[in-house]
C-alpha cells in the first residue's frame, strides 16, 4: 500500500515538472514574440520617418528646381538641394542625374535607424508667358494700389505695380516735382538769391517739373508701389478661383472647356491660375481668399498653382487664406519680361517697317475712322460703314457684324434696347476691335454669336477709362471679349465676364465675376496692345514617374 502511495506522489511531480517546463517555454516564445513585433514596430517607426524625410527631401529639390530654371549642371543642383539636408528628427540627401530636359530626382531619407530612398523624374518646360495669359494684368496702379474691391477672378492674376517713367533730370533716382520758392520780386519766375521752401534734391537751386508719362491718365505722377502699399486688396467674399466654379450657361456654353490634370491623384479641370506681384502687397481680409483649400471627388483644381509676390501678404487674414501649391514665400519670378504697353510710346510695324509717333497713332492709321461718339443698342440699327481696314453694322435686333479695327475719335457706348429690347444681348459675329480715343462704356449684355474666340471675338481698346455695369440697372450682365484700357477698367455690378482685361489699375464693387479664356491669347483681336510673348522655363513632374526605391 505505502509503495502504492509512492508512486502516485512521483508521477505528479513529474507532471508537474512537464507543465513547467511547457510554460517555461510558452513564456519564452510569447517574450520572443513581444520582443520581435517590438523590434518590427521600432523599424516600421523608424522606416516611415526615414520615408518621410526622403518625400521632405524631394519637395526641397523640386522647390530648388523651380527657383533656379537656367541651372542645368547637376551636381550645382546637388550643392543647392543638399545646402541645409538637417530635418528635426533626421536628413536627407539629394541625387540629381540625367540631362536636360528630363532629369532624375533620387531622395535619401536617414532617420536614427532607418533608410528610405524615393524617386522622380522632372522635365525642363518652356513656358510661353504674355500679357493676356491673364485674367487681369495691372500696370503701373494708382494712389497707392492696383486692384481694389470686391471682385471674384478666375485665372492668373499678373500686378506689375511699377510706377510711370518719368525724365529724371538730377539723377537722384526719385521724381521730383517743381520746387516752391518765394517771389520777392513779383515777376513771375525764380532769381537766384529767392528762397527756396522746398528744394527736392538739395541743390540750393530752384528746379522745374521732371516731365513724367501720364500712363493711367490720372494727372498726377504715380510711383511704383513701395512694399507697404497694396498692390491687390481682397475684400468681402473677393476670391481668386483655378476653376469656372459659378460660371453661367451664357458663357460657359460659348467658350471651351478648360484643360485637365493629375492633382493628388484625381484628374481635375484647372486654370493654371498663378498670382504675380511685382510691387506693393497682397491684402487679404475677411473671407476673401487667393484659392481655395484642396477639396477631393469635385474635379476642380481649388489651389493655386503658384504665388509669386515680392512684398508678401498683410490684412486680417494675410497668407493664412492663401492657397498655393507653392507657399507664400515665393517671389516674382519674371522679373524684366514685362512691361505695360503704353498706347503713347512710338511703334514700328513689322508688317512695313514704319514707325508711328505711338500705337494709338498706329491704330488711328489702320481702321476704319469714325468721328464723334459711336453708340450701339439692340433696336436702334447701325449703318454699315467699312474701309479696306475695317467694318461694322448693327441691326435693329442687336446682331453686330464686325472686322478689323474701328477706330472712334469719341466715346463707345453700348447700351441696353428700351422696352422689350432692354435684356436683348449685342451679338456680335466676326473678328473686329472697336477702339475709343476717350472712354468705354459698356451697360448691356454682349455675347458671341458662335464659339468665343474661335470663330467670333471681339476688341475693346480705350485711350482713357474703361466703364462696365457703372449705370443705374447694369447688374447681371454677361459679356465676353478682351479688354484694354490706358487707365482704369471700373467693373461696377455683379456682372460676368469672360475673357481677359489689360488696365493701368482697377476698381471693382458688388462682386463681379471675371472669368479667364485661356485660348484667348491664340485668337486675340486685331490691333490689341501687348501681343508679345516671352519664353520662361520651369521644372514640371513627369506624371506616373514617382516611386519608392
Amino acid at each position: 500500500m505505502i509503495k502504492y502511495i509512492n508512486k502516485e506522489r512521483g508521477s505528479a511531480l513529474l507532471l508537474a515538472l512537464v507543465i513547467m517546463v511547457m510554460l517555461t517555454f510558452i513564456f519564452i516564445a510569447a517574450l520572443t514574440t513581444s520582443v520581435t513585433d517590438m523590434d518590427i514596430s521600432k523599424n516600421m517607426k523608424e522606416r516611415t520617418s526615414a520615408f518621410y524625410l526622403a518625400e521632405a527631401g524631394l519637395e526641397i529639390g523640386m522647390g530648388v528646381l523651380k527657383n533656379n530654371p537656367n541651372m542645368l549642371n547637376n551636381d550645382s543642383l546637388e550643392m543647392l538641394v543638399n545646402a541645409n539636408p538637417n530635418l528635426g528628427n533626421g536628413n536627407f540627401s539629394m541625387d540629381v542625374t540625367g540631362t536636360a530636359p528630363y532629369k532624375t530626382l533620387t531622395s535619401s531619407g536617414n532617420s536614427k535607424e532607418g533608410i528610405s530612398q524615393v524617386q522622380v523624374m522632372v522635365k525642363r518646360k518652356k513656358n510661353p508667358y504674355n500679357i493676356w495669359n491673364n485674367i487681369v494684368f495691372a500696370g503701373v496702379g494708382q494712389s497707392g494700389r492696383t486692384i481694389a474691391g470686391n471682385i471674384s477672378f478666375h485665372g492668373p492674376v499678373h500686378i506689375l505695380g511699377e510706377g510711370e517713367p518719368f525724365t529724371d533730370s538730377n539723377g537722384n533716382g526719385n521724381w521730383d516735382p517743381a520746387d516752391t520758392y518765394t517771389d520777392l520780386n513779383g515777376n513771375g519766375v525764380w532769381n537766384p538769391g529767392e528762397p527756396l521752401l522746398t528744394d527736392s534734391d538739395g541743390d540750393g537751386v530752384w528746379d522745374t517739373t521732371e516731365p513724367y508719362t501720364d500712363s493711367n491718365g490720372n494727372g498726377a505722377y504715380d510711383a511704383a508701389l513701395s512694399a507697404v502699399d497694396l498692390a491687390y486688396e481682397a475684400v468681402g467674399t473677393a476670391r481668386i478661383y483655378n476653376n469656372y466654379s459659378g460660371i453661367t450657361s451664357d458663357l460657359s456654353t460659348r467658350i471651351p472647356p478648360l484643360d485637365t490634370t493629375t492633382f493628388n491623384g484625381e484628374v481635375v479641370n484647372t486654370l493654371d491660375a498663378e498670382l504675380r506681384v511685382k510691387h506693393g502687397q497682397v491684402s487679404v481680409s475677411g473671407s476673401a481668399t487667393v484659392g481655395q483649400p484642396n477639396a477631393s471627388g469635385n474635379s476642380v483644381k481649388e489651389t493655386m498653382d503658384g504665388c509669386y509676390v515680392n512684398d508678401g501678404y498683410t490684412g486680417n487674414k494675410g497668407a493664412s487664406q492663401v492657397y498655393s501649391d507653392n507657399g507664400t514665400n515665393q517671389g516674382y519670378d519674371l522679373e524684366g519680361n514685362f512691361s505695360f504697353p503704353n498706347l503713347s510710346n512710338s511703334y514700328t510695324d513689322p508688317n512695313t517697317g514704319y514707325t508711328y509717333s505711338s500705337y494709338l497713332n498706329y491704330l488711328n492709321s489702320n481702321a476704319l475712322v469714325i468721328s464723334g461718339d459711336l453708340n450701339l443698342q439692340p433696336g436702334v440699327p447701325y449703318p454699315a460703314q467699312s474701309n479696306a481696314n475695317g467694318s461694322i453694322y448693327l441691326d435693329n435686333n442687336g446682331n453686330l457684324q464686325i472686322s478689323g479695327m474701328v477706330y472712334v475719335t469719341g466715346n463707345i457706348n453700348m447700351n441696353a434696347g428700351s422696352g422689350g429690347l432692354k435684356s436683348t444681348p449685342i451679338l456680335f459675329d466676326g473678328r473686329g476691335t472697336l477702339v475709343s480715343a476717350n472712354d468705354i462704356n459698356i451697360s448691356t449684355h454682349v455675347l458671341s454669336q458662335g464659339m468665343f474666340p474661335a470663330n467670333d471675338v471681339i476688341g475693346f481698346i480705350a485711350a482713357k477709362d474703361l466703364n462696365i455695369g457703372t449705370g443705374s440697372g447694369d447688374s447681371q450682365l454677361k459679356i465676353m471679349g478682351a479688354f484694354y484700357a490706358q487707365g482704369k477698367i471700373t467693373n461696377a455690378k455683379q456682372n460676368q465676364i469672360a475673357g481677359a482685361m489689360v488696365s493701368n489699375y482697377f476698381s471693382a464693387t458688388n462682386v463681379p465675376d471675371v472669368f479667364h479664356v485661356p485660348t484667348l491669347v491664340d485668337n486675340l483681336p486685331p490691333g490689341m496692345p501687348g501681343s508679345g510673348t516671352a519664353y520662361v522655363y520651369t521644372y514640371q513632374i513627369v506624371p506616373n514617374s514617382w516611386r519608392e526605391l
